[in-house]
């Protein structure tokens, strides 16, 4: 859909001499190329989601989306805490990752792969011995 959104962008720009590309290259911007204020974007949203008959959640939502997609695609959780601007990675902890069983599925993953590693390793090193 950004992609989407940043075509459409691109293609008022060139047309219309009026809007104008800000240095920031904004998604979201007025006309003139400045920050919209965040109640014209809920407004919008809500707008849209109306239209699309999906419930709206508010702006919030897509934070929340944001940090539990990162978690289940395996990004850092020190980075994604930062990323939130938390005090303290366990804040970060406490709120995503009790929800998502994808991310609980992946870390599962990743420990039995290093358990099985560890146990592959032992029986490399009882064979160099045994010769």
């Amino acid at each position: 859909m950004l992609q989407w959104f940043r075509k459409t962008q691109n293609d008022c720009i060139q047309k219309y001499k009026k809007i104008v590309r800000h240095q920031d290259v904004l998604i979201f911007k007025t006309y003139n190329g400045n920050y919209m204020t965040p109640s014209t974007v809920r407004e919008m949203l809500k707008k849209y989601c109306i239209d699309a008959g999906v419930e709206y959640k508010g702006t919030h939502a897509f934070r929340h989306t944001h940090a539990v997609l990162s978690l289940e695609g395996g990004v850092d959780l020190l980075f994604v805490s930062k990323r939130l601007g938390h005090g303290t990675i366990q804040t970060t902890a406490d709120t995503y990752l009790d929800i998502t069983p994808i991310y609980e599925s992946h870390e599962l993953e990743k420990m039995t792969k290093y358990l099985n590693s560890v146990e592959e390793n032992e029986e490399e090193k009882e064979e160099e011995t045994d010769e």
